[in-house]
Parts: structure tokens; C-alpha cells; sequence
């Protein structure tokens, strides 16, 4: 039955009736399952069907069936289920399976012996997978073709070469790679922290160290034949393999660079120019001079690669003089041409060519070690030492990066790179990098002991540093390794002469002059070194054998000229001859001239030059003469002396045209040469302190000092740096010192008066106004000297108008005013006429003066008379300087102005005369802002327009001015305009933050809109940060806090006051005739109990306001002095004085009369005059008193308590019970008076009252939960509530005044005092240490809760601290007392 199927399958088969073949195969299955025909048309039915999951499944099985067959039968295996397979992968593109059936297909044609189908097979197999699989099965395909394969031996000769497959391999590779090193770069230098070269090596890295290409390259080359394809793959291979080598790490670049070598060598062997290997086997050679390379291999370098920049630097080498290597015997004549041509143009041309070429092979291969070693050496032959340290040091840093990069070390070449960087280094602005050039040349000798280069540099070195004996030793080391270099024995011989050994030197210099037989160039140069070093030695030997021409240094001078006309030391030597020996000066200074032109390094030559130059005032070329110095590289002089003055000159010649930072280069540079030079510090010094650079001035003037303890110039100038920094005490010092070797000095005597005058502003600023006029003194003493030595010096007219002006700024301290000296000093060398300097405007003139002399003025208005004729005579002293001559000028004008300002008479005529002066001044400069400021506000009140224009004026000069902001905000106060005055005080705060009197405007205009809290803050803020000089800030500030003080409803704290009784005494030291300053501090005075200095300024203040009214007879004058009287018989109460005190109130009454403006003064005279008549025991009279105070008061409560609290203390019960019905009156009349309250409980406390304490029980424990009572307040009322509590009779009272102390502290537990109270009346411990941490916490706690705090605690440490805090106050002492009696 299978067999009928069968044929009925494949009847539908051949008539493509697919479903039926299908069913026919599967009956035939389906009686024998294992069928291998059933299951193969099977196969092909479901493929044309294309169910090919079904299909393949079908192929399969047949395949397994045959094969189980063949196992028991020796048969071939068929193709046909292998064939639909592989239409059944083609058809669905599998191009990974189709190519492994293709293999196994072609495997059966093979044992077929079916060649072209097997070879049939193959090629569609790698056609499909190149048209349509991935470059990975395309891969896998292509591998069938090479050997190892199943199919490569029986196809050989068939497919394509096994060379071309790996090619197609490697070409496939070679894309796929770039690929993915180009996606996986632009991937990771994303991420967050990627660094594009770290990701760049990493991913190379990855990609290549799993890389086929090396395998490849070989395969091709074990594979072909052909020459040409060979060396390309040699190329890609060494390339490859190069670049691993890159990106490998450092433990696998060893075996990588070993590869790389080998490759790069075989194609240099081969002669193929791939510059690459080239490069690598020229580059990497390690030698230690260059005449270990291959000079062939050079030659054949320079001609596969002649455009190379390598190449270029290699012509260049071959063709110079530095070159050791013989000519090419067929480049014979094309040298001999170059000879000619030499001989014709000269040599340097062809060394310039050679050098630009050197130069522009560097240019093109930046990363070549060997272009930067050829070309630093010979920049080392031509003496270019800067360039060759340049490139010395470019060389070692590729190196090093080459190292990196290959991990190749060359430490021949490194050693070959130091040696010529350190060897330049000797040269190079020597001696200032002898030190690193020492350490290159040990560290070199370190490993290579017997390094040539090295021992000789080093030599030089220490010749340099006139080490001799070690440099003999070095050279000689040097000569034994190379004993027929000349250079080296005559470096050695020369030593020996500079070592003060000059026959053996000698003997060794002539040896070398033997040994000298060429005559090229270098030749001759050598010989006339030798030469002369040889005249060197007979000059230092024997100083008697100088003049003598025949034999002596001068005809070994003219031999070495003779050998070399460009020679420079001998026409320096020659020039020595002549000035020292010959006396020929004109000679001379031809040949310093002649040695100077050919090398600007001959400082001796250069050095005489110079001095001829300035013995003729030739100070042009002077400058010329050391800046060329100072510039050149090389530098020859005298062994053993520093090369300083080239540098210290050019110095003081930026120093003249104020290039300040150059000139402190300049003598920097001088130092490092010559550590010890005195003058180039003094220059230094003077550098730093005209460039404001005071601390390094000091510094470096103290070294010089150091240096020189008797020159007084040192001393003079540290002097003048102190007084710049501030430090004027030391800076007197200093001139004193000065003084005391030089007495007469002018300059001195000047700068010690300025100084002394600007000492004295200075304690004025820091309040110390005393040692402010005893500065003064001395200063006026000081210019009496000056005067001896000139009287028409601007500073000493300019420095007395100044110190006789200070005595206006401390008026109380007037009466030291040196008024005799100060006549002597106007009156020296005078010209009357100087004195009348706009008499018809100021009426200060010379009768002025004759009043002065006469004892006509006080000591304040001589003082500021005489500082006003010190500024005219200076007036005249500046005649011939426009810019002294203005600010002269303008001296006298702040002088004037002064004068309005602090005389007890301010008079316009002062005025006037100060505004003519500033116009004056601004006439002769009108770019100072300064000038422009004073004239604004001199014309403040006179005229507004013109005093507007003037500080705009100022302003647009120097806009960053806080003094002309200030000013212009006063202007526009005064003016009203409180919007545009804001504006500009903010503008100088912004400007400077601590210009006081700009806080002190805004503080104006906050009083002037009534904004008195932030006015006394702005107050504050500007007496803090304010130096003592300024009155209008001490002015505000006490003004301000005294109102505030006054307006208080609780006593102030002692700090505030005492903060107001220091700055009021610095203001009476600096204003004492004026009247409201002496009662402010005498109110002041009051309030600490100081009742006595209190009545004598009191008085004082009366005398000055009774002459007032005498001469003006000024209702306000008499308001002023009602009111001191008024407060002056309060002050005679405090001190027991009845009679003074009625006296001065009596007074007071009859002077306020009915005068509304007078009522508060009337109101204390009353109440003064009634208590002075009551202790005075005249009842009646104190009685009316009161009465009349009480109607002035018209029953103020205040008023009330005042008497009240007067009545009950010094009273008896009757007048004590009177005290009573007016407190219980005036709280009936005020009940919201919280003082008659508190009164009136104190009294029921005190008396034991219970009712009266009852009364006001209430009213005290409403006020308690107020809002808005100050601390102090609430402090009372909870004091006198624990009283009160602590008052009752009943058996609870002492339970009571623990829950009322509680309850005050969960009132307000912030309150220290709350829980210290709980803790006396509980005896509690815990409540006293809560008070103290609670005090230690709080932010404004002041030191006597804090005190009170600690004594609360009851140990005697606490006590102890509590009487440091607070030693005024009784509570830690009483604490103490029982603490320690414990």
C-alpha cells in the first residue's frame, strides 16, 4: 500500500498537484512511518505549499531516516532532502543555515566525486550570504573558503585563492571595527564625567584587543605571492599592531612594542617606504649621540621621504657643521660648490639656511624626539641659548609622552636631551639656573658616571662658581674618557689659571695651542680663546710684567686678534691694557666699544663703558649700555664678582619714568645676582613703596638697614614707609634717628613735622586729643629748624597752618597753643605784604598779626588766626608751582571756613573770604573734585543753585566720592527735598559704608519725618563706626539717646549712660565754649549723681548765656538761661545746698515769668524750690511751692508720685497720711496711672497695710497681662504682688507668695527674674539654677541679671562670678558673705 502512495505522490508531483501529493505521502506514512521517499515528497509537497516549519521537519526526518540506513547499510548519502532543504533556507533567507546545508550538500558531492556541484554549491551558499546576511554570516560564508574548511582541499584550484578570501576577511573586519569604535565613542561621551580621549582609548582598546586583523594580515601574507600586496599587508599589520600598542596597558606593551619593532625593522630591511616604520626604527634608536645611528639608513630615509619634516631636519644635520658623519663620495663635488659659494657669501648664510630648515622640519613633525634633539644642538653650537633650552625642554616632554604612550624608554636619548638643556642652562641668564642644570648633570652621572657631556657641564658649572679644584677634577674625568678633545684639556687648563695655579694652567694652555693644527673656522676660534686665556694668565700672575708689549699679556691680546678678529675678551683685555697700564683712555674706550659691539655679554667691557658714559652725563646711553647687558644670554666677567649693576641700573631708570613694576623686576633681577648690594635694596624699596606695596617697602628696607646700620638714607626712607602705613610713632623714631647723624637735614626735618602733624590727626581721630597737642608741640619745635634752613618751603607754611588748625578741632585744650613760637615762626624772613592776602574780605591782615602779639585774642581765635596767615605766607612760597599754588589756595580756604565754623562768632566775612578762595583754586585746576566740594559747600545756604552745580560738578569728576554725596544730600535737606537727600546719603553708604556722616544725614531726615527709633539706630550706627574727629556724629548720637533716655518709662541701664558721658566728654574736649554741650552733660552728670561737676558746668553755662543776653539781650538767650538755672538748683538740692538751690529756682521763676515756652522749667523750679524749703524746715513756704506745682502740672500724676514718694520718706504719719490721700486721689482722678499704683502699694507693703495693698491688688493684676509695659515695668508689679502675698496674716501667706511667684513665671518664663524671685521665696533650687541657664540662654540678658543669676545659685563660685559680672551690685557680695560663713 506504501508503494501505491508513493506513486501516486509522485504522479502529483510531477502534475504540481500539491495537496495531493501531501495527502498521498502522508498515506504512505502513515502505513510505513520510517519511508525515507514518504517523508521526502513530504517535504517538497509542504515547501510549495509553504508550510516550511513542516516542510524542514519533513527534510529533516528524511535525512535522520537515511542516516539510521547508512548505519546498517555501506551506502553514499543521497542529496535530495539536503537540495530541498537549501531551496526550503533560500526561500526564507536563513542564510546561516542555508550556509551550514551547504557545506554538508557539498560534502555528499564530494563523495560523489560531483566537483562543480559541490564547487556549484559553495559559490551560491557565499553569494546568498553576501547578498543577503549580515557582515557576520557574510564572514562565516567566506570562511568555507579557506583552509580548515571540509570542502578547501577537495575545491582547490576552483574557488578563489585563499590570499584574496583572508583580504575580503580582513577588508570586512577593517569597516566593522571603525564602526563600531566610531558608535560605542559617540555612546559612552555622553555619560555624565566622559572625557573624549579616555573614551576614545577605552573603546579602542576593547575593540582591538579582541581584534582578528592581526591574525588576518598573516594568514595573507603565509598565503600570497604577490610582492606588492605583501608590503601593503606589512603595512596594515605594523600599523595595527602600532596602534594597540597605544592604547594597550602598561604591563602588555612590552610584548606589543617587541611585534612593532620587528615588523617595522623587516620593512626598513626591505626598503619599502612606509614612513611609519621608518620612523620607528629611527625614532626608537636609544644612543647617546647621534653618531650612533645609521648614517645610510638616514640617507635612505631622506630620500624615500624627502618632504618629511624629519627628513628635512636630517638634510640639514648631514649638511652642518655639528654633523660626525664622512660626505657621500659622489656628493664630493656638490660639496665643493657649496665651498665655493661659502667662500663667496660667507658662512652665515648657510648656517641661517641650515637653521631655518632645522627649524621648519621641527614645524612640520611637532611629535619628532630626533628634530628636537638636532635642532636644540645646534642652537647649543650657535650659542642661542634660550632657544635651546626651549626646544630641550619640548624634546623631554615628548619623550615623556612617547614613554606614556609606548612604554618604550630611551634613557640614552632623555640623558642625551638633559644634558643639552642643562649645558644651555650654564649660559642662559647665568647664573640664575646653575642650580636646576647642577641637578640635571648629577642625575644624569647617577646611572652614567662616565657621562662625557655631563662631567664636562658640570665643570663649567662649578668653574662658574669659582669651584675650580672640583671643576679641575670633573674635566679631568671627562679628558680620560676623550683624551684627544682639546676643549676639554683647555677647559681644564683654564681652570687652573682662575685657581690661582697659573704655570701649570699655563703649561696646559700652551699643550693645546700645539695640538691646534686645523685651520677651518672653529679652528681658529679655538686657538685664539687659548691664546688669550694664555695673556689672562700672565696679567693675573705678575702685575709687573704688564708693560711689557713683547712678551707680556698685551702681544698674546694682539696674537688672539690676529686669529680671530671677532674675538670680544680680547679687546676687553686690550681695553684694560690702555686704561690701566698704557693711560690711554681714548684707545680704551675704542677697544670697550669694539668688545661691547661684537658681544653685549663683555660686562667688563660694558661696565667701563658705562661709567665713562655717566662721568659725561650721558645717561641715554647709559641705559642703552645696561639694557643690552641685562638682555644678552651669555654673560663673561670677572670670576667670582656678581653681575648686578646692568640690572640695578635699568632699575632706577624705570623708577624715574615710573614704570614701577618693571623697576621692581630690574632690581630683583640685580639681587639674585648680588644678594648683598645695598643700593639695588634701597631701589627695590623705593619701587615697592611708590607703587603702594608698603609691607614689601618695609621689609626690604629694614634688609638694607641691616645691611648698612650707618647710612642714613636707609633709615630715612624705612621712616617714610612707616609713616605711610600708619605706623607714625616708629616713623618718628626713624627720622629722629636720622636726625642724630644728620642734623641738619632738610628733607628729614620736613618729613619728621609732617609726620608729627599727621600723628596728631591721628589721635584726634582715635580720641586721644592730649598726645594730639603734644604732637603738636614738638612739630612746631621741629619747624623752627626748618625754618633755619629755608622760609620758603610750601610744607612748613602748609604743616603750621595745619597744626595751629588742630587746635580749633580740641578747643578745651587751647590754652597749650604755642602762641610765642608760632609769632617767631610767621614773622621769620616776612614780607609784610604777605599777611593782607584778601584783608579787605577776612579784615586778617598784618594788624591782625600786631593784636595777636599783643595778647588782644584768646588762645582759639589766636590759634585760627595764626593757622589763616601760616596759609597765606604759603601762598607766596608756591608762587612758581600751579599745582602747589592751588592747593595753597585751597588750605586757605578750609581755614576760613573753619574759622565760620567752630568760633564762638561765626562771622560772613570768614565765609566769604572761603568761597572766594575756592574759587580761586578751581581757576588753577579745575579737574579736582575736592576743590569743587568745598566751594559747594561753603555756598550751601548763600546760594543753592551754585552749591548744587558745584557738587554735581564734583561728582561727575569723581562720582565714588561719599563726602560730595553727603554733601549733596545736606544741600537738598536743607532745601527740603527729603526724597532727593535719602537718595544721595544712600548713594554714599553704597559707595563707602563706613563714611559716619552719610548715616547721620539719613538719621536727620528720619528725626525730621518723625521716625525718631530708626533716627537714634542710624545715630548709633554712625558714632561706632565714626573715628573721634567728627563732631556732628557725637553730636546726633548724644542728642538722640538723651531724648530717648528722657522719654523712657523705665530707669536706663548704667552702659547707656556711661556710653553718653564718655562721648560727651570727648565732645566738651573738642567744643568747650559751647553752652548746650556743657548742660547736656550736665544733665547727665545729674543722672549719675555727680552733682558737683554738674554745678560747675551749670554755672559755666549760665555765664555764657547771661553775657549773650547782655550783649544781644535775645529772648532766646534768656529762655536758655532760665532753664539753666532751673536745672542748676536741682543740682545745689543734690548736694544738700537749700539756700543755692531756692536762690537759683527763685530765679528761675522770676525770669520764665508767664512764658508758655518756659512751663517745664517752672514746673522744676516748683517742685525744687519746694523741696529745698521743706528740708529747710519752711513748711509753709515748701507748701505754696507744691501747690504752685501741682496747678502748673495742673495735677499731673507724675507730679503727685514725685511728692508723694517725698512725704511719705522723710515725713511724719500725718504728712505720710497726706501722702496716702493724694496717691488714692490721683488714682481715683487717673486710674489707669500705673506709677501712682505701683506708689501706693509699695507704701501699703512698707507700712504692713493690708487694706492699702488690697486696694490695689486688682488694678496690679490687670496690668500684669498687658501687652506693650516694658520688662522693667512688669518686673515691679510681679516684685510687689509676692510682697503683697507675702503680706497676709493668715497661715497660707507663705504658700501664697510661692503660687504668685509661679505664676509671674508661667507669665513669662523667658523672664530670669521671674524664676529667681520663685526661688527665694520657695527656697528652691531647681527654680534658682533655671534662672541662671535661662539667663546664660537669653540674648538680652546684661551682666546684672546674669549676676543676680549666679548669686541665686549659693555656691561660692557662682558668687564669685557674680561679683565679677556685677561688682556694684550688693546681691553677690551678700552672697559671698553667707556662702562662705556656710
Amino acid at each position: 500500500m506504501s508503494k501505491q502512495a508513493l506513486k501516486a505522490a509522485k504522479t502529483c508531483i510531477n502534475s504540481e498537484d500539491w495537496i495531493g501529493a501531501e495527502a498521498q505521502a502522508r498515506k504512505a506514512l502513515s502505513f510505513e512511518p520510517q519511508n525515507y521517499f514518504a517523508h521526502l515528497f513530504l517535504g517538497l509537497s509542504l515547501f510549495n505549499l509553504e508550510k516550511y516549519e513542516e516542510s524542514e521537519a519533513a527534510y529533516q526526518q528524511a535525512i535522520q531516516i537515511e542516516a539510521d540506513e547508512r548505519q546498517k547499510k555501506d551506502r553514499k548519502e543521497t542529496p535530495a532532502a539536503w537540495q530541498g532543504l537549501l531551496k526550503l533556507y533560500e526561500a526564507q533567507k536563513r542564510v546561516g543555515e542555508y550556509v551550514d546545508s551547504a557545506v554538508r550538500l557539498s560534502s555528499i558531492f564530494r563523495e560523489q566525486a560531483e566537483r562543480l556541484k559541490s564547487l556549484e554549491v559553495i559559490e551560491k551558499a557565499v553569494s546568498l550570504a553576501q547578498e543577503n546576511g549580515s557582515k557576520s554570516q557574510y564572514k562565516r560564508a567566506l570562511h568555507i573558503l579557506l583552509p580548515g574548511s571540509p570542502i578547501f582541499d577537495y575545491l582547490d584550484g576552483l574557488i578563489p585563492r585563499a590570499d584574496q578570501t583572508y583580504l575580503k576577511l580582513a577588508e570586512l573586519i577593517e569597516s566593522e571595527e571603525k564602526e563600531k569604535i566610531n558608535k560605542e565613542i559617540a555612546n559612552r561621551r555622553s555619560r555624565l564625567g566622559a572625557v573624549l580621549g579616555q573614551v576614545t582609548t577605552e573603546v579602542r582598546r576593547e575593540v582591538w584587543g579582541s581584534s582578528q586583523l592581526e591574525e588576518l594580515y598573516q594568514n595573507i601574507l603565509n598565503w600570497s605571492d604577490d610582492e606588492e600586496l605583501r608590503r601593503q599587508i606589512d603595512c596594515k599589520l605594523l600599523q595595527h599592531a602600532y596602534n594597540k600598542l597605544l592604547v594597550f596597558p602598561k604591563e602588555n606593551k612590552l610584548e606589543q612594542r617587541v611585534k612593532v619593532e620587528n615588523w617595522a625593522r623587516g620593512l626598513v630591511i626591505l626598503k619599502y617606504p612606509f614612513e611609519l616604520a621608518w620612523r620607528i626604527v629611527i625614532e626608537w634608536k636609544d644612543c647617546e649621540t647621534l653618531v650612533d645611528h645609521d648614517v645610510n639608513l638616514l640617507r635612505e630615509y631622506i630620500e624615500f621621504f624627502p618632504d618629511s619634516g624629519l627628513a628635512i631636519s636630517l638634510r640639514a644635520y648631514l649638511d652642518s657643521e655639528i654633523c660626525p658623519f664622512p660626505t657621500v663620495p659622489d656628493a664630493d663635488n656638490a660639496k665643493g660648490a657649496q665651498e665655493i659659494e661659502s667662500s663667496i657669501h660667507g658662512t652665515e648664510e648657510t648656517t641661517d639656511q641650515r637653521l631655518d630648515s632645522m627649524i621648519d622640519g621641527t614645524e612640520r613633525s611637532p611629535t619628532s624626539v630626533l628634530c628636537h634633539r638636532i635642532l636644540a644642538e645646534y642652537y647649543l653650537l650657535l650659542d642661542e641659548y634660550e632657544n635651546a633650552v626651549d626646544v630641550s625642554r619640548a624634546g623631554l616632554k615628548l619623550l615623556t609622552a612617547e614613554s606614556q604612550r609606548t612604554g618604550l624608554s630611551c634613557q640614552k636619548n632623555t640623558d642625551a636631551l638633559i644634558v643639552t638643556l642643562a649645558t644651555a642652562l650654564i649660559q642662559y641668564q647665568a647664573p640664575k639656573h646653575h642650580n636646576e642644570a647642577r641637578t640635571f648633570f648629577e642625575n644624569v652621572l647617577k646611572h652614567n658616571p662616565s657621562y662625557g657631556s655631563a662631567l664636562v657641564g658640570l665643570g663649567l658649572i662649578l668653574e662658574e662658581q669659582c669651584d675650580y679644584a672640583g671643576a679641575v677634577d670633573l674635566l679631568n674625568k671627562a679628558l680620560a674618557k676623550d683624551p684627544g678633545n682639546i676643549r676639554i684639556l683647555a677647559e681644564a687648563a683654564w681652570c687652573n689659571v682662575l685657581a690661582g695655579n697659573h704655570s701649570i694652567g699655563q703649561q696646559g694652555l700652551e699643550e693645546c695651542l700645539e695640538k691646534i693644527t686645523g685651520v677651518d673656522a672653529r679652528s681658529r676660534d679655538l686657538k685664539a680663546q687659548i691664546i688669550w686665556r694664555i695673556g689672562t694668565s700672565l696679567w693675573n700672575a705678575d702685575e709687573e710684567g704688564r708693560r711689557d708689549r713683547k712678551a707680556g699679556p698685551y702681544h698674546y691680546f694682539i696674537a688672539a686678534l690676529q686669529n680671530n678678529q671677532n674675538f670680544a675678551p680680547a679687546y676687553t683685555s686690550l681695553g684694560c691694557f690702555y686704561a690701566d697700564v698704557a693711560a690711554d683712555t681714548a684707545r680704551a674706550n675704542k677697544c670697550f666699544q669694539r668688545a661691547f659691539e661684537l658681544s653685549a655679554g663683555e660686562v667688563q667691557a660694558a661696565e667701563r663703558l658705562a661709567r665713562s658714559f655717566a662721568e659725561t652725563k650721558e645717561w641715554e646711553l647709559v641705559e642703552i649700555v645696561a639694557r643690552r647687558v641685562a638682555e644678552v644670554d651669555k654673560k663673561r666677567s670677572v670670576p667670582g664678582k656678581g653681575i648686578s649693576w646692568p640690572q640695578s641700573a635699568i632699575g632706577v631708570v624705570e623708577l624715574n619714568n615710573q614704570n614701577y613694576s618693571l623697576a621692581i623686576q630690574a632690581f630683583q633681577s640685580a639681587l639674585r645676582a648680588s644678594p648683598d648690594d645695598f643700593h639695588s635694596w634701597i631701589g627695590l624699596g623705593e619701587a615697592y613703596a611708590s607703587s603702594g606695596r608698603y609691607t614689601a617697602a618695609l621689609k626690604v628696607f629694614t634688609r638694607a638697614e641691616a645691611l648698612d646700620e650707618k647710612n642714613w638714607f636707609a633709615k630715612y626712607m624705612l621712616a617714610n614707609v612707616r609713616r605711610e602705613l600708619g605706623e607714625y610713632e616708629l616713623a618718628c623714631e626713624g627720622y629722629r634717628a636720622v636726625l642724630s647723624l644728620r642734623e641738619r637735614e632738610f628733607g628729614v626735618l620736613v618729613a619728621l613735622s609732617e609726620t608729627l602733624m599727621a600723628m596728631a590727626w591721628k589721635y584726634i581721630e582715635t580720641g586721644y586729643y592730649g598726645r594730639a597737642v603734644d604732637s603738636i608741640l614738638e612739630c612746631v619745635a621741629v619747624m623752627e629748624k626748618v625754618l633755619q634752613e629755608r622760609t620758603d618751603a610750601f610744607n612748613l607754611w602748609k604743616t603750621l597752618g595745619d597744626a595751629c588748625m588742630l587746635f580749633s578741632w580740641v578747643q578745651r585744650l587751647a590754652d597749650k597753643f604755642p602762641r610765642s613760637a608760632v609769632l617767631h615762626l610767621l614773622e621769620s624772613d616776612l614780607d609784610p605784604s604777605e599777611f593782607d592776602i584778601m584783608m579787605e574780605v577776612d579784615e586778617v591782615g598784618r594788624s591782625t598779626f600786631e593784636r595777636m602779639k599783643s595778647g588782644d585774642f584768646d588762645q582759639i581765635t589766636a590759634s585760627t588766626y595764626a593757622g589763616i596767615l601760616a596759609y597765606k605766607r604759603a601762598i607766596f612760597a608756591t608762587a612758581d608751582d600751579r599745582h602747589a599754588h592751588a592747593v595753597a589756595w585751597y588750605n586757605l580756604g578750609t581755614a576760613e571756613y573753619r574759622a565760620y565754623t567752630s568760633l564762638s562768632r561765626s562771622e560772613m566775612k570768614n565765609r566769604l573770604a572761603a568761597i572766594r578762595c575756592f574759587k580761586r583754586t578751581i581757576k588753577l585746576e579745575p579737574g579736582n573734585h575736592e576743590f569743587w566740594n568745598a566751594l559747594g559747600l561753603a555756598t550751601a545756604e548763600l546760594n543753592p543753585k551754585v552749591a548744587q552745580h558745584s557738587l554735581v560738578r564734583a561728582l561727575y569728576i569723581n562720582e565714588k566720592n561719599a563726602r560730595v554725596w553727603t554733601n549733596l544730600g545736606t544741600l537738598y535737606t536743607i532745601q527740603e527735598d527729603y526724597m532727593l537727600a535719602n537718595e544721595a546719603f544712600s548713594r554714599a553708604q553704597s559707595t563707602d559704608p563706613e563714611y559716619a556722616l552719610a548715616w547721620v544725614g539719613q538719621g536727620i531726615i528720619a528725626t525730621i519725618l518723625g521716625e525718631s527709633r530708626e533716627a537714634q539706630e542710624l545715630f548709633q550706627h554712625a558714632f561706632e563706626i565714626s573715628d573721634q574727629s567728627l563732631v556732628p556724629t557725637k553730636k546726633q548720637f548724644i542728642t538722640a539717646t538723651f531724648d530717648t533716655l528722657v522719654k523712657a518709662r523705665s530707669e536706663p541701664a548704667l552702659t547707656s549712660i556711661v556710653t553718653l558721658i564718655f562721648a560727651l566728654e570727648k565732645l566738651e574736649t573738642q567744643l568747650s565754649e559751647m553752652p548746650l554741650v556743657l548742660q547736656l552733660s550736665a544733665l547727665l552728670d545729674e543722672r549719675v549723681q555727680d552733682f558737683e561737676s554738674a554745678i560747675h558746668k551749670l554755672e559755666r553755662v549760665c555765664s555764657i548765656y547771661e553775657q549773650n543776653y547782655e550783649e544781644t539781650e535775645s529772648d532766646d538767650d534768656l529762655i536758655k538761661f532760665a532753664q539753666s538755672k532751673a536745672d542748676l538748683s536741682r543740682m545745689h538740692l543734690g548736694l544738700n545746698n537749700y539756700a543755692e538751690a531756692i536762690e537759683c529756682a527763685s530765679m528761675a521763676l522770676i525770669l520764665s515769668g508767664d512764658n508758655q515756652a518756659l512751663q517745664t522749667c517752672r514746673l522744676s523750679a516748683h517742685l525744687t524750690s519746694g523741696l529745698a524749703h521743706y528740708y529747710s524746715h519752711q513748711m509753709d513756704d515748701s507748701l505754696e511751692m507744691f501747690k504752685a506745682a501741682l496747678s502748673e502740672s495742673e495735677e499731673n500724676p507724675d507730679v503727685v508720685c514725685l511728692l508723694s514718694q517725698v512725704l511719705w520718706a522723710k515725713g511724719s504719719e500725718e504728712e505720710r497720711d497726706v501722702a496716702r490721700d493724694q496717691l488714692f486721689a490721683a488714682i481715683e482722678a487717673n486710674p489707669d496711672h500705673l506709677g501712682s499704683i505701683l506708689l501706693l502699694g509699695t507704701i501699703g507693703v512698707l507700712d504692713k497695710s493690708e487694706d492699702v495693698a488690697e486696694a490695689v491688688l486688682d488694678d496690679l493684676r490687670s496690668f500684669r497681662v498687658k501687652e506693650g509695659l516694658p520688662r522693667e515695668v512688669k518686673e515691679k508689679i510681679d516684685n510687689l504682688l509676692t510682697a503683697i502675698a507675702q503680706l497676709s496674716s493668715g497661715e497660707n501667706s507663705g504658700v501664697e507668695a510661692v503660687a504668685t511667684a509661679a505664676t509671674a513665671v508661667f507669665t513669662r518664663p523667658a523672664a530670669t527674674e521671674n524664676w529667681s524671685r520663685l526661688a527665694t521665696v520657695a527656697g528652691d533650687v531647681f527654680a534658682a539654677e533655671t534662672a541662671l541657664r535661662v539667663a546664660q540662654r537669653a540674648k538680652d540678658c546684661d551682666s546684672e541679671r546674669l549676676a543676680k543669676a549666679y548669686a541665686g545659685i549659693a555656691t561660692v563660685g557662682c558668687d564669685l562670678r557674680a561679683i565679677f559680672l556685677a561688682p556694684w551690685l550688693a546681691e553677690g557680695w551678700d552672697a559671698l558673705a553667707r556662702d562662705v560663713m556656710v
